[in-house]
């Protein structure tokens, strides 16, 4: 079940402009998803938000943002642990014309 849970999260972050998505587990876990999209001429940028739940009630959260346009492309990850163990991790890729 859990491989159907992570398929399912990869599944949503690849799915256009989504509202609020909650995916529960067997175990009696959670996750509340919810992505906004802001396309411009030049520019998206794209939010992802989730809030996991397990079933002890704990929580973790964590916000994805990219940004894309022609040539440039970059991800920021924030990841927030139950015990609020905060992690970040940029990336970006550049690309010549």
């Amino acid at each position: 079940m859990r491989s159907v849970f992570l398929l399912g999260l990869l599944a949503f972050s690849v799915t256009p402009a989504l509202a609020d998505v909650t995916v529960t587990n067997d175990r009696g876990g959670s996750a509340v998803i919810s992505r906004d999209c802001e396309r411009g001429e030049v520019q998206a940028v794209c939010t992802t938000q989730s809030l996991l739940t397990g079933p002890e009630g704990k929580t973790a959260s964590k916000t994805r943002i990219r940004t894309a346009e022609r040539g440039f492309f970059s991800t920021s990850i924030e990841v927030t642990g139950p015990k609020g163990n905060t992690r970040t991790r940029d990336r970006s890729f550049t690309r010549g014309d």
